[in-house]
């Protein structure tokens, strides 16, 4: 399986920021749109870089006379961890366990196509066994018949 199959099922939604937005409002757009991830962008849609929850509280922790002087820009990783649609799943976990992370960024003809996180994939991967083991349940259950 690839990403670009999950990405057909969950879609290609993406919420972007611009690299400007004070850091302060991060925490509202995550509210506002029910996720932990926001890809920063320049004014011309490129992207920057990532933010999420984490970074945000790691920024927090680092500046704790508040975040109202800093930017995205100041708290996002960058060049944001990216994946292309082609990707395996399995390749696409691999990087996120061996680089610790939770969301990757889809990059098509270098644009965001869409994001994936840990969830996402663990979630096709469950149905992919899922699948399996229906498979030779079923392999079984014939054989039995046949006897």
């Amino acid at each position: 399986m690839k990403i670009s199959d999950i990405l057909a099922v969950k879609g290609r939604r993406i919420v972007t920021v611009n690299h400007h937005l004070r850091a302060d409002a991060i925490p509202q757009r995550f509210d506002e749109n029910g996720i932990s991830s926001l890809v920063v962008v320049d004014g011309n849609g490129r992207t920057l870089g990532i933010v999420t929850d984490r970074l945000f509280i790691k920024a927090l922790a680092q500046h704790k006379s508040g975040l109202g002087h800093l930017q995205a820009a100041d708290v996002m990783e960058t060049p944001a961890p990216t994946c292309a649609p082609d990707t395996s799943v399995a390749e696409a976990m691999r990087i996120m366990t061996d680089r610790r992370l939770r969301h990757l960024v889809v990059i098509e003809n270098s644009r965001p196509a869409g994001i994936v996180s840990i969830g996402d994939l663990v979630k096709s991967r469950l149905g992919d066994y899922e699948m399996e083991s229906r498979v030779l349940r079923e392999i079984a259950l014939g054989h039995l018949a046949a006897e």
